[in-house]
């Protein structure tokens, strides 16, 4: 996730917070939610459904501390890290490597022929 695209992290995150729980008004973005009282136990497990929801990731029960989920801007930096960690939306899930067997001049070395490359002649227009 690129440097610029936390600040909208923020917002999604602040306007969750402030929809969800009670806020006292201003709340900075380092401000503690737990020890303002705006987010109990069953708070972060909310904060957290949210987060898997909007954002695609998947946080382990390992993850749920202080330095990850306690303000708006340690959330942010959190899934911003997740995100970059996970594997690009666009490309997919990671592919596995072939198990193909190995290939000499003559074929396969199980004995079994490999096909000739396909012309592509009959493939242009005309």
């Amino acid at each position: 996730m690129q440097c610029e695209e936390i600040r909208e992290v923020r917002r999604e995150v602040r306007d969750y917070v402030v929809s969800s729980f009670y806020v006292p008004d201003p709340l900075a973005d380092s401000a503690s939610l737990i020890r303002t009282a705006i987010i109990d136990a069953a708070g972060v497990r909310e904060m957290v459904a949210f987060l898997e929801s909007t954002f695609g990731i998947d946080i382990a029960d390992d993850e749920l501390l202080p330095e990850n989920l306690d303000s708006i801007a340690r959330v942010a930096a959190f899934v911003c890290r997740k995100k970059a960690d996970s594997p690009d939306p666009l490309l997919g899930e990671p592919i596995e490597e072939a198990r193909d067997g190995v290939v000499d001049d003559v074929g396969m070395s199980d004995g079994s022929h490999v096909p000739d490359a396909i012309e592509l002649d009959h493939f242009h227009s005309g």
